[in-house]
């Protein structure tokens, strides 16, 4: 839980299991609160539709959870299941509360909680339109219930009740509209301080961290260093813009070859790139720097309709829970081997 609330502060995702959590929880209370309201005021007819209201609650929850829990977050019907969310809630809301008690209800302050999950998607607008769809239900609901609804002490508690509706929409909209805010400009700081301006990879600051985290989780890997042959030739003979462009269309080539789940590519500095590849076996780490290696050596650039083109050297190694500045020198001994043998080549350590 303690790790869920803290994704919550940065994920949708773990804010709708929250509060689907939730859904549950109140659902259970509702039917604990009906019961005893029952004992004491049996309604057949209202025992009906709470009974319809239960059946219906539990198929659209059960359903919204096995697309929050099984969808890829971002397709479909996850976010028609997710954004239909706030609308169930509304309807559920607006069932609920006349059947436990109407105005005084102890179900009411869930109109709050429901407004809030609103703005988070609908921000201050979407707020403000809740609070008045709020202050709807509640208006029909009191000037139904309430035999003398147009008295001055009546009047005082409903006009409370929809100001408090009004301000809850307006300030809870604003706050999390700010906070949001707040929290997309600290992720393009922390995206801008962790990425190569140049190529997008991740940079050698984020390098570091990752390899200093992934030998302290004792995470099975290779390192890999890679360099482009003759690099300053293509920067003396075709100029640095061209060379920028080099680096920026190979960076694209090794994102395209790595999947995330299994490596991560870094600029490392200069043309120099470092791969983390998630894997203990060496054959499987070959078969995709073999892949990387023919697809440079391959790839044709053009400067003035001029073609050329280049190729690469790797030095790699698996992890063998040394500190990370010792792995990154034994990586770069295999590499500065595969530039002395000949350029255009894959070292590892020898097998002795």
């Amino acid at each position: 839980m303690k790790v869920l609330l803290k994704d919550a502060y940065q994920s949708n995702h773990a804010l709708e299991i929250i509060f689907s959590s939730l859904r549950w929880f109140f659902l259970i209370l509702s039917i604990g609160i009906f019961s005893i309201q029952s004992n004491e005021n049996p309604n057949p007819s209202n025992l009906y539709l709470f009974f319809a209201l239960v059946v219906f609650g539990m198929v659209y929850m059960g359903v919204s959870d096995y697309y929050l829990h099984k969808s890829p977050e971002g397709s479909k019907m996850y976010s028609i299941m997710t954004k239909c969310g706030p609308l169930f809630d509304f309807i559920a809301f607006s069932a609920l509360v006349p059947l436990t008690g109407g105005v005084d209800s102890p179900l009411f302050p869930l109109a709050y909680l429901i407004i809030l999950h609103i703005a988070v998607y609908w921000r201050f607008l979407g707020g403000i339109i809740a609070a008045v769809l709020f202050i709807f239900v509640y208006s029909l609901i009191f000037f139904i219930q309430v035999p003398d609804a147009s008295s001055l002490d009546n009047f005082i508690i409903y006009f409370s009740k929809a100001v408090f509706l009004l301000m809850m929409g307006g300030l809870g909209g604003i706050i999390v509209s700010r906070e949001r805010k707040h929290h997309s400009e600290k992720n393009l700081l922390v995206e801008a301080a962790n990425r190569d301006y140049l190529t997008n990879l991740f940079n050698h600051r984020s390098f570091q961290e990752c390899l200093r985290n992934d030998l302290e989780n004792g995470l099975d890997f290779y390192l890999t260093l890679a360099d482009i042959d003759k690099f300053k030739s293509i920067n003396d003979q075709y100029g640095h813009v061209m060379g920028d462009r080099v680096l920026q269309e190979i960076g694209a080539i090794l994102t395209s070859i790595i999947p995330a789940k299994r490596g991560k590519v870094f600029r490392y500095g200069g043309e120099e790139f470092a791969i983390i590849l998630y894997s203990s076996k060496q054959n499987e780490v070959n078969k995709l720097l073999v892949e990387i290696k023919q697809s440079i050596a391959s790839h044709v650039f053009y400067c003035n309709e001029e073609p050329f083109s280049i190729t690469m050297s790797f030095g790699s190694c698996k992890q063998g829970g040394e500190a990370p500045n010792e792995l990154v020198k034994k990586a770069d001994k295999l590499l500065y081997a595969a530039k002395e043998s000949g350029r255009n080549k894959i070292v590892y350590p020898s097998a002795g």
